[in-house]
């Protein structure tokens, strides 16, 4: 018989772990600055440059966050959950969302524009890589803190069939508003989606991402590319949304399938 043998764990990450307790505990309340490094130094009897090393992870964690010339404080927007089975069936999903948590949401279109469709929104969208496509930029926020980017893609022939770069159909693309007021708009045109789907992956946030949703170096984001297929199952538009890891929970639900409802690739 092998004997495993762990290693004890560092004393900074002991230390991060009595802050992350302190904070979920509601020692430290949203919004309350964390005492100095010196300070907590003092009590817990350990180096500053430890103290600093456990409040990286939290900061990293996405638990506090650093005011220049101010001091670290606890985060105080809570954690929003996105639903998938009602997020695009109310064009004010994103900010029922918020508004039920007691924040205040709100949305900047930052972009609209012709652009080449990159590999990744080509594949998703079943067109070629460099076709043309209507992008419309959007970073959304909760209290003034942003909480998402949102890139959608449509393709050229739907915008221009269904009006979008018509000016009622572009003062549409250019205001705040959600994807559900798009797809209600889609779907009086004849190009109203059927049915989705996503794919969801967590990675590190790019450098440009980390600036525009304020992030420290190395905090994880959720990644969903989600594909709106109409009653043909040609994709309609699929949206790229980058969100940070410490501020969202997902919700999915679906009926359990019979076994005859498996796909051949899945038998034994």
């Amino acid at each position: 018989m092998v004997e495993q043998v762990f290693a004890p764990k560092s004393q900074y990450r002991q230390i991060a772990d009595l802050l992350r307790e302190r904070i979920e505990t509601g020692f430290y309340l949203p919004d309350d600055p964390l005492p100095s490094e010196p300070e907590l130094a003092s009590e817990l009897g350990v180096s500053r440059v430890t103290v600093n090393k456990a409040i990286s992870l939290l900061r990293t964690a996405g638990l506090v966050r650093v005011r220049r010339g101010s001091g670290t404080y606890v985060r105080s927007t809570p954690r929003i959950t996105r639903d998938a089975r009602y997020r695009y069936a109310n064009p004010r999903a994103a900010e029922l969302e918020g508004r039920a948590l007691g924040l205040s949401p709100r949305a900047e279109c930052t972009e609209v524009s012709k652009v080449e469709a990159s590999t990744e929104v080509a594949v998703a969208l079943g067109i070629d890589a460099g076709d043309p496509v209507v992008v419309r930029h959007r970073r959304l926020f909760a209290d003034d803190e942003p909480t998402r980017l949102a890139d959608a893609y449509l393709p050229w022939d739907i915008a221009e069939d269904s009006g979008l770069l018509e000016p009622d159909g572009a003062e549409l693309l250019e205001s705040d508003v959600g994807s559900g007021a798009v797809y209600a708009y889609l779907a009086e045109r004849g190009h109203g989606p059927a049915r989705f789907d996503e794919d969801v992956t967590v990675r590190v946030a790019s450098d440009a991402e980390a600036r525009a949703l304020d992030l420290e170096d190395g905090q994880p984001v959720i990644h969903i590319t989600h594909v709106a297929r109409d009653a043909d199952d040609r994709p309609v538009e699929v949206a790229l949304h980058v969100m940070p890891a410490h501020l969202w929970r997902l919700h999915y639900d679906w009926s359990a399938l019979r076994d005859d409802e498996y796909g051949a690739e899945n038998d034994d």
